[in-house]
């Protein structure tokens, strides 16, 4: 199976959101066999970058410094030389210019610039193609190893490009920056290529529940629609040739529908698809494990999974760390899966689209002008990280449904300002204890959740394993979907999930399955295609899918010893006090306390006084001092969704509720 490129360290390069073509042009300079030319999407952003974010604008200021730190964390590990801002507005250059150094800057914002950088010297003719075509174009150009150029008059190109190489990648083409990124992928890894419509994900909000019908009754017709998607994107292809295929889509379950007919991998398509592949590159380029796994189970039922495979773990020279019955809370799977170093995280809980409530909600703008939002709410608690033992931490998750009796799917927000969408979000975030909450006791759509001990958590991270790339098993019940993306985007280099309800018995083979291959040889889709033959009757055959890239490994560590693990505890307290100690924001200050506090707490109770001063002073960093408990952790929000955290007291009744 053809192993995972380099990445190229003279140049990279952060490309503004509609800069498809000059994006795929600079890439077409960049052909080296086996390397992977690094191209970063940032967002349209309307407010500069500030340090403590401003109301006015507050969530567009949060979207650009994520896009801002996931690519500084992906250009600490590459180190280029020179970085270029492809035609990167004024305000979205703030941003960047406030964390990355400017001598390795370079601004270039059209051809004619682009064309006067170094490289662009002593190369072949130019491959002509139409703008509108610059993917197909790109893939051609790596083909040829040729520059890219732009006429309105050349010929169209195909949307396949096969050429019987050793694998396929398959992309679902909006033609943005993102696929720029993935063409660049295809070409370093020397795959045959094949572009088809793209999927918007607001059409594939009912997959959860159609998949789930079907696996209920085969007769049923709720397959119809998801496989009537794939078969036109594939209609013709034969995969039988090749050794692997991945599929980036917005969610289609591509591997399902042709029955894994050969190992398949999907990835979720979308802007930051050029910080995932780098992140998996990265990973790959050094595999040294910490030498450490999590397992997570509220021991909702009853299953040998948690000690069987706790047991398989342990075996192979994992540290592992069990969340287990009354342990299983949702602040812990919370801390350790954001802070807490590890290769794995496998968790055996129930899972899937969860109830809630319906809302509707009026505010009105700084105008004055009223309008009305509606929304799914999902509500979660917690009892840790608050300020009293007589308050509980509550998330709630708000999924859109209507803007002024528009569908949210139409986009109403575009019909008005900007400052219309901030006051909403501002008007959604504060309390409002008149609101009329309607019980929803069915599962709602794009809901999702793990359930914990005493509550569920609804995958909202912002980072996973002390800002490291670990490997997720969630063999909970229907864990892909927005799971998916939950924990991609917050850094999983590989996401193991089902796509209906599993049944104990299963699960608990196909983990072992999984675990006793990949644990052998050390690669994660072999052995997922082997879990996958383990399954033979039906409603689990083919029920598993697999998020992430082809050539991902789970390395078995050489002998068992939680020095990694200490030294990642070090090595991120030292970051986190950082924060703590510098932050301007009260808001930061008080989100980072928890994280501090739980820090501080895993590292005493794995060191003497002793070794405890010899690794601070390793790392670089004073011994931790206690820090006063106080505050909840905020999370940022999705794009069609709002997830709020605050303390409430839950003795208090609220008067809206109903």
């Amino acid at each position: 199976m053809t192993p995972a490129p380099r990445i190229e360290q003279r140049w990279t390069c952060i490309a503004a959101a509609d800069q498809t073509a000059l994006s795929a042009q600079l890439s077409s300079y960049f052909s080296e066999a086996g390397t992977y030319f690094a191209v970063f999407e940032f967002p349209d952003i309307d407010r500069p970058y500030e340090e403590v974010a401003t109301r006015d604008g507050y969530f567009a200021q949060l979207m650009g410094k994520r896009a801002a730190t996931h690519i500084n964390n992906c250009l600490a590990h590459i180190q280029p030389e020179k970085i270029i801002l492809l035609g990167l507005s004024g305000i979205a250059e703030t941003y960047v210019r406030a964390i990355l150094p400017a001598q390795k800057l370079v601004a270039v914002n059209n051809e004619a610039e682009l064309l006067a950088l170094p490289f662009v010297t002593g190369v072949s003719e130019p491959l002509r193609c139409k703008a509108s075509q610059a993917i197909q174009g790109l893939i051609a150009a790596k083909n040829a190893k040729r520059p890219l150029t732009f006429s309105e008059d050349a010929p169209d190109l195909p949307s396949q490009q096969l050429n019987g190489k050793k694998g396929l990648v398959l992309i679902e083409n909006s033609a943005d920056v993102g696929e720029v990124s993935i063409a660049n992928y295809a070409a370093s890894i020397d795959a045959d290529v094949v572009l088809v419509e793209p999927v918007e994900r607001e059409q594939l909000q009912s997959l959860a529940q159609r998949l789930q019908a079907w696996a209920t009754d085969r007769s049923s017709p709720a397959l119809g629609e998801v496989k009537k998607k794939v078969t036109s994107r594939i209609k013709g292809l034969d995969f039988s040739g090749y050794g692997f295929a991945t599929f980036f889509t917005a969610g289609l379950p591509y591997g399902l529908i042709l029955k894994n007919v050969v190992p398949f991998t999907h990835v979720l398509n979308g802007p930051y698809c050029g910080v995932f592949i780098t992140n998996a590159i990265v990973e790959e380029a050094a595999p040294t494990p910490v030498g450490s796994a999590i397992v997570f189970s509220p021991k909702h039922f009853a299953s040998d999974e948690v000690k069987d495979v706790g047991r398989q773990l342990d075996q192979n020279n994992f540290i592992v760390t069990e969340l287990v019955g009354p342990e299983a809370t949702n602040d812990n799977l919370h801390d350790y899966g954001s802070h807490f170093p590890y290769d794995l995280l496998h968790i055996c809980s129930h899972g899937g689209e969860t109830d809630g409530y319906f809302v509707k909600q009026e505010f009105k703008d700084r105008n004055g002008d009223a309008h009305t939002i509606e929304y799914f709410e999902i509500v979660s608690w917690s009892l840790e990280h608050t300020t009293s033992p007589d308050k509980v931490l509550v998330t709630r998750k708000m999924i859109y449904t209507t803007f002024d009796g528009i569908p949210w799917i139409e986009r109403p927000l575009k019909l008005h300002p900007r400052y219309v969408g901030d006051d909403m979000l501002q008007a959604l975030r504060e309390e409002d204890e008149t609101l009329k909450r309607t019980p929803v006791n069915v599962p709602i759509a794009l809901s999702c959740h793990i359930a914990c001990h005493e509550s569920f958590h609804q995958g909202n991270f912002e980072h996973l394993a002390a800002y490291s790339h670990p490997i997720i098993f969630n063999n909970s019940c229907s864990s892909s979907h927005e799971l998916a993306a939950g924990f991609l985007s917050a850094g999983a280099r590989c996401y193991l999930a089902t796509l209906w309800n599993v049944g104990n018995e299963t699960a608990t083979k196909a983990a072992l399955a999984f675990y006793g291959s990949a644990l052998s040889d050390g690669k994660v889709l072999p052995a997922f295609s082997e879990m996958l033959r383990s399954i033979t009757t039906d409603p689990y055959r083919n029920i598993y899918i697999l998020w992430g890239l082809h050539f991902t490994s789970l390395v078995r560590p050489p002998a068992k010893s939680d020095d990694n693990i200490i030294a990642g505890l070090a090595a991120n307290y030292s970051i986190w006090i950082k924060k703590l100690t510098t932050a301007r924001d009260d808001e930061v200050k008080r989100n980072t306390i928890p994280i501090v506090r739980f820090l501080i707490s895993e590292i005493r109770r794995r060191l003497s006084p002793e070794r405890l001063a010899q690794i601070f002073a390793s790392n670089g960093v004073e011994e931790p001092a206690e820090v006063e408990r106080s505050g909840a952790v905020g999370e940022e929000p999705e794009p069609r969704e709002l997830i709020v955290t605050k303390e409430v007291d839950p003795h208090k009744q609220e008067s809206g509720a109903s």
